[in-house]
């Protein structure tokens, strides 16, 4: 298969007219050029350049090649341009997408001005977009551990339990875990994981968990009119609870989190948008 590389150097000496002129410009060494040359000619099987009168020429066989080697570097110098300008297509889950990613999109796109195509669902479409390459990068609750891809943890987000201002806890310091066992739980977007975190640690005092309702946006709006409570991850409630729209109240004794990650696909250059995009979360990560 022919080098790209050996043709931008074949091209260089023809340019030059030399082998140590080629070399300067190209910022290699003239035994680099010439092995360069050598395989060059052995992958074509044919003499390319010869040295005519204190100058190097290209011979009838380097002639035929030399448009056909300037079309190969076009076409990729082209081929670099095209996949530059193509978008970062970044998946999130809802919460993510909606509470904790814009601030930090904006960030890197000024570091790093490309466009950026966005995508915000649930979970298990997050996943799915990933999985079957509509998805460049995710940022989800949860991740299956598939082959052929990087799973990063990148924040760990603290769960707090929510209720309206007018419910018997708002008023409470916090309260025991025991006695979520009589309340009803209400859920969001499914795949978020809430209630599992809850059962897990919990147990059967985890409520009665009541989901359908969405997202997250549903939830505190059903919380609001005195429908339940709900477990959401602090950022989702912040200006909620400024304005005294809902009131958070501790859960005593027990630190609820959820561990969010960050997905890409395995084998990506250091180089490409996706992966300079996981650099930059996981150098801003941090704990909610």
């Amino acid at each position: 298969m022919l080098n790209l590389v050996h043709a931008r150097t074949f091209l260089a000496v023809l340019s030059e007219r030399g082998f140590r002129a080629a070399a300067r410009g190209l910022k290699l060494s003239p035994s680099t050029v010439v092995e360069h040359i050598k395989q060059l000619e052995a992958d074509l099987a044919a003499p390319l350049l010869v040295r005519r009168r204190g100058i190097v020429e290209a011979t009838a066989h380097g002639a035929v090649f030399a448009p056909l080697a300037r079309a190969m570097v076009e076409t990729a110098e082209r081929s670099r341009a095209i996949v530059a300008q193509a978008a970062l297509r970044i998946a999130a889950s809802s919460n993510i997408g909606t509470y904790l990613l814009q601030s930090m999109l904006a960030e890197f796109q000024a570091a790093n001005p490309i466009p950026v195509d966005l995508w915000i669902g649930a979970n298990p479409e997050v996943a799915e977009r990933l999985k079957n390459g509509r998805a460049d990068v995710a940022l989800m609750e949860w991740w299956s551990d598939q082959p052929g891809f990087c799973e990063y943890g990148w924040r760990k987000e603290p769960l707090v339990i929510i209720v309206a201002p007018d419910h018997p806890w708002a008023a409470r310091n916090g309260v025991e875990a025991e006695e979520l066992a009589g309340q009803i739980l209400l859920g969001g977007e499914p795949g978020t994981g809430t209630n599992t975190i809850l059962r897990k640690q919990l147990g059967a005092v985890a409520g009665t968990a009541v989901g359908g309702l969405g997202n997250t946006e549903a939830v505190k709006r059903a919380v609001r009119a005195g429908r339940g409570i709900s477990l959401v991850i602090a950022a989702a409630v912040t200006d909620e609870i400024k304005a005294g729209q809902l009131v958070a109240v501790p859960l005593s004794g027990i630190e609820l989190t959820k561990e969010l990650k960050i997905i890409s696909p395995a084998g990506l250059p250091e180089a490409a948008p996706a992966s300079r995009f996981v650099g930059h979360v996981l150098s801003n990560a941090c704990s909610g």
